[in-house]
């Protein structure tokens, strides 16, 4: 079965850090078997050492004899002496057995290297034999030195106990070490599972949210520390989301009723012509009023295509040196048709030679925006006048009109994607989206929009533009145009 993902989360932590502690025991258990383990054998070579001397103290050497004192002592002492001592043996300098235990003899060691360094050194060594059967015995190689010759005494202990103790350290740490092992795992397993307590209450939260019920957010546990950033950072997303959700959907609202207008209105003048039978200069004049239509549906569908092209709402640029003056002439002279069947005057004032690092198209858009809606929301025999002018590196585009004007609780949103003026909403056809884009195409630029209205007297856009490249010297040249 699959593993809900918060539960895989803490498995797989658990199983990292439990490997991670388990190279870290693994470490201490050897070294503490290799310390405890030379203990062992380092106390076993000090007795040895100790038991060296006490024979010592039983040898009397004169000369080319040696005598041993303990065959003097009474038998209690003798017998205390032998028990302790059953591996012994001194030897000449030639290898012979001066004195020998029962058990030490029936070794019948061999004459090692060890041996002959010490009685030739004069420093004490240490060897280890192994017999047939698995025997082992330490030997102390412990010179003595005569008047005339040398001895050597060799005391032996046997291993057994020394290795049994050794393999129960051994057996200990094995035994141990997994058991440690699992006991963190399950605490880290706990811990990781307490740790991401909040994450599952957070996926659970996300799995219950819908794109129908956006005002649900993510628990928060006020712990400040990384998750909670985290569930914060995805709850200002989420809100984000729900006010873009919102204004979409307010957004696809309106241009459905802007869409389904002109198309009822196509419907009926077109059913009413063909029941009519009316004449051609009818339908001419209902096919003049259906393209109407079209040319708003066609604009609203370009409106679209600009929408789904921008980058949450950034415009994308393709800069390079224009003539700003140029730009904004020619679309003055391209709206002289609209502007005279509105019976608008436009006129125009601009300066020559304003140049500097613009995006041709999207300034292009931006100024027949900004004329549209002036001539479009004007009222008869009104005027739109036009301006530019280029002051300390920055284009100034003004674009005033008579129109009807915008009430003040309106004018902060005039530029939202998708909003509408509520007094034009109904008798002006249009999509919300001309001053969206013009606003955008500014601040893209790094330039800005304002606008100063006054309901019922008119309204008035500032666009200012900064010049990458500062305008010409040829300044303050004007050509005035004016079209009614």
């Amino acid at each position: 079965m699959k593993l809900p993902l918060p539960r895989r989360l803490r498995t797989r932590l658990a199983f990292k850090q439990t490997t991670t502690f388990a190279l870290l025991a693994i470490l201490i258990a050897w070294s503490a078997y290799v310390l405890l383990a030379r203990r062992i054998y380092d106390q076993l070579d000090a007795e040895l050492q100790d038991r060296a001397v006490a024979v010592r103290s039983m040898l009397q050497v004169h000369g080319n004899e040696v005598r041993w004192i303990n065959k003097e002592a009474d038998t209690e002492v003798r017998s205390q002496f032998e028990h302790a001592i059953r591996y012994y043996e001194l030897m000449d300098s030639n290898s012979r057995a001066v004195e020998s235990s029962p058990e030490m003899a029936a070794l019948n060691l061999p004459w090692s290297v060890e041996a002959r360094e010490a009685i030739e050194s004069g420093r004490s060594t240490h060897e280890t034999i192994t017999e047939s059967g698995g025997f082992r015995l330490r030997i102390l190689n412990f010179p003595v030195v005569g008047e005339q010759r040398h001895y050597l005494l060799r005391i032996g202990m046997p291993l057994a106990q020394a290795d049994e103790d050794t393999a129960r350290v051994r057996l200990y740490l094995l035994l141990l070490l997994p058991l440690v092992l699992l006991v963190h795992w399950l605490n880290s397993w706990l811990l990781a599972a307490a740790e991401l307590r909040p994450v599952e209450r957070i996926a659970a939260a996300a799995q219950q949210m819908t794109s129908l019920d956006m005002n649900s957010r993510l628990p928060v546990t006020g712990n400040g520390d990384e998750i909670d950033q985290l569930g914060s950072a995805l709850n200002t997303t989420l809100a984000r989301m729900q006010g873009s959700l919102q204004r979409m959907s307010e957004f696809l609202r309106n241009l459905c009723h802007e869409i389904r207008q002109p198309l009822t209105v196509m419907r009926a003048e077109t059913e009413q012509a063909l029941r009519a039978g009316a004449s051609d200069q009818n339908y001419r004049e209902t096919l003049s009023s259906q393209l109407e239509h079209v040319q708003m549906l066609a604009s609203t569908v370009s409106d679209l295509m600009e929408l789904a092209q921008s980058d949450d709402g950034k415009i994308k640029l393709r800069c390079q040196r224009e003539d700003l003056s140029e730009l904004v002439q020619s679309a003055l002279d391209g709206m002289k048709t609209k502007a005279s069947d509105h019976r608008v005057h436009l006129s125009g004032t601009v300066q020559q030679n304003v140049i500097g690092e613009f995006d041709a198209g999207q300034i292009w858009r931006l100024v027949l925006n900004l004329l549209d809606n002036a001539i479009k929301y004007n009222r008869p025999s009104g005027r739109v006048d036009v301006t530019l002018s280029a002051h300390h590196g920055v284009a100034i585009l003004s674009v005033s009109d008579t129109g009807c004007g915008i009430a003040v609780e309106e004018q902060h949103r005039i530029f939202e994607r998708g909003y509408r003026v509520s007094a034009t909403r109904r008798t002006v056809p249009g999509t919300g989206l001309g001053l969206h884009f013009a606003h955008s195409i500014a601040r893209a630029h790094g330039g800005e929009i304002e606008i100063t209205s006054h309901p019922g007297q008119g309204s008035s856009f500032l666009v200012s533009l900064p010049l990458v490249v500062g305008p010409s010297e040829a300044g303050d040249d004007r050509r005035d145009t004016s079209v009614q």
